[in-house]
């Protein structure tokens, strides 16, 4: 098969995984405005969730991180991305609640390449002992070659396992996401993937919506042995426009590693859509 008739049949799957997950849940909304299970009572903390790269609530998220210089390659690059965070119940697909994020890489530009569609991944957290202050969970990650050239994306499918870890002490939120996707199928033109993503997060709020995040997204490349660590620190605000909630904010980074190429800084501007009563309608 060739690549062009492989990344067509890659699209075509991945189409169908997104309206089989989409179907997922809105079908469990249904079920939960339907069955008699009582409604927890506490509304969520909307300042901790929109921040929370996996949360309890429905979110669609708006982000675009431009790079205006880059180490070891001339050119800028920009990337645009939809992620919708969908938490599901305990009991719609497993025995624990699952926090779940599916992301849409629209339009990825780097340099030296055309720009284009990159590839579809998916998380999925089951929650473990749910209740506590300190929140664990475990799930897969997966990688869908969906990249509409070859610098957009990876060419291989890629699935790996994947954990979580947060703590919320009053005004604060802090944790861990680690994801290691590795490949198993695929363009044999195009190198094995296996890399460990690490994801610190924390926030502080200040009241009346305002608060000062950073999530700094650390890749270790096993197969190449390079890194790419930033340092980051933004801040946003949540708010309502008549009824709809949202959530704006800005952040820098600055690349610590030497390794090459690699985006040397850039800002990372985002706009998130917060449904927290989805599961009451």
């Amino acid at each position: 098969m060739s690549d062009y008739n492989l990344r067509r049949v890659t699209r075509r799957l991945s189409v169908h995984f997104v309206a089989f997950w989409i179907g997922t849940a809105i079908a469990a909304a249904d079920a939960r405005a339907d069955d008699k299970v009582p409604i927890p009572p506490p509304q969520p903390n909307l300042v901790q969730q929109a921040n929370a790269p996996i949360a309890t609530v429905f979110q669609v998220r708006l982000q675009d991180s431009y790079a205006p210089k880059f180490d070891g390659t001339d050119g800028t690059g920009n990337t645009f991305t939809v992620a919708v965070t969908m938490p599901l119940p305990a009991y719609r697909l497993l025995p624990f609640p699952q926090l779940s994020v599916l992301t849409l890489p629209a339009a990825v530009k780097l340099p030296g390449g055309p720009g284009g569609f990159g590839d579809v991944r998916f998380l999925d957290i089951a929650m473990l002992d749910v209740g506590h202050r300190v929140l664990f969970g475990i799930g897969p990650t997966l990688v869908f070659p969906t990249a509409s050239s070859e610098v957009t994306g990876q060419g291989k499918w890629q699935a790996g396992p994947a954990a979580a870890i947060a703590f919320a002490p009053k005004d604060w939120l802090v944790g861990l996401i680690a994801q290691n996707p590795i490949s198993f199928a695929g363009s044999g033109k195009r190198r094995n993937a296996d890399a460990l993503f690490l994801q610190p997060f924390a926030t502080v709020q200040f009241g009346e919506g305002w608060f000062v995040r950073s999530q700094p997204q650390l890749t270790f490349d096993w197969k190449s042995h390079k890194q790419f660590l930033p340092l980051d620190l933004g801040f946003g605000r949540v708010f309502k426009i008549e009824e709809q909630s949202l959530s704006c904010f800005v952040e820098m980074y600055r690349n610590l590693s030497t390794d090459e190429p690699a985006p040397r800084y850039g800002v990372i501007l985002g706009v998130s859509l917060l449904y927290p009563n989805i599961w009451r309608r």
